[in-house]
């Protein structure tokens, strides 16, 4: 009986992965994906589409959209997504511009292609980015050449893996002090993140480079070793329908009620707990512990603006 469920699995397994590279190729035409399913003998009459749902289902449970174009399927997103800087996005945008200076046929619809296959290995940073072009949203900022040697020495500071001392004002423009490792720079809702792990190697911190009111190096180089804090929590009803899976989030499981529990492991803890905050009653933190007791006293300086 083991055996014959570790067949049907391991058969299932390739199936979807038969599916996927069908998509990959552009050649996942209806007719043609209900054939793999029905291991090329469908008769027109079995229930081979119920069977093509719980594919889908099961790519979406791992984040991945497919949408189905003139009867054919096509991804949405890739299993793996990448970091473009900012001068990388701007020469896709130009060839994407040159694009429209050629004739309609086989070249245009070549450079189309390709441009859509990198776009689609856009991480969250790079979809923001190219965004904020296309909405002219960096114009009055992001060139100013002030910003931009902020982010060219915050880079440096990644590059050169020491540890450092920060102080930068948050939110509540309260004055912190951080001894932390710089990992990278993000661009995230037209704002520009220095992403660095505390001290104890345990938990993310995104800090305006705009935030930022002095740096120093330290004569430490910074440990490869840091683990960020892993957030478990859920998320249920209309929520599960509508939320987007960040790139270091995924969805661990879905439970009989229909709730998903998400597993996030590179968000800064602050940001976090606000935005699952903004989801009210449809969200809930389930660990660690510490994290809960972050949320529970966010909550209570809210009552109190209104006591």
């Amino acid at each position: 009986m083991t055996k014959k469920l570790n067949e049907k699995y391991n058969d299932s397994c390739i199936k979807l992965f038969e599916f996927l590279k069908m998509m990959y190729d552009d050649e996942a035409e209806f007719k043609d994906v209900i054939n793999l399913l029905a291991n090329g003998k469908y008769d027109g009459k079995s229930n081979t589409h119920v069977t093509l749902n719980k594919y889908l289902n099961a790519l979406k449970i791992f984040g991945l959209k497919v949408k189905k174009i003139k009867n054919k399927y096509k991804l949405q997103n890739a299993l793996y997504k990448m970091q473009f800087s900012l001068e990388d996005i701007k020469t896709i945008l130009r060839i994407e511009s040159a694009k429209n200076l050629f004739p309609k046929g086989k070249n245009k619809q070549n450079i189309d292609n390709f441009i859509k296959q990198i776009e689609m290995r856009f991480d969250e940073s790079s979809q923001n980015i190219k965004q904020a072009i296309e909405n002219n949203n960096f114009s009055s900022e992001f060139y100013n050449s002030e910003l931009i040697e902020q982010i060219k020495k915050c880079e440096e500071y990644c590059q050169q893996q020491q540890k450092l001392e920060i102080i930068y004002s948050d939110s509540d423009n309260t004055e912190i002090n951080l001894l932390c490792s710089p990992k990278e720079i993000i661009y995230m809702k037209r704002k520009i993140y220095l992403r660095v792990i505390g001290n104890n190697g345990s938990r993310i911190y995104d800090i305006p480079i705009d935030n930022i009111k002095n740096v120093k190096s330290l004569p430490t180089a910074s440990s490869s070793q840091a683990i960020p804090t892993t957030v478990v929590y859920r998320i249920k009803n209309r929520l599960t329908k509508n939320y987007k899976i960040r790139d270091w989030e995924y969805v661990d499981r879905v439970e009989q009620d229909g709730s998903q529990i998400i597993i996030n492991k590179n968000e800064d803890l602050n940001l976090l707990i606000k935005r699952i905050m903004r989801y009210g009653t449809e969200a809930e933190i389930i660990s660690p512990k510490f994290v809960k007791e972050e949320m529970i006293e966010l909550i209570n300086k809210t009552l109190s603006n209104y006591q």
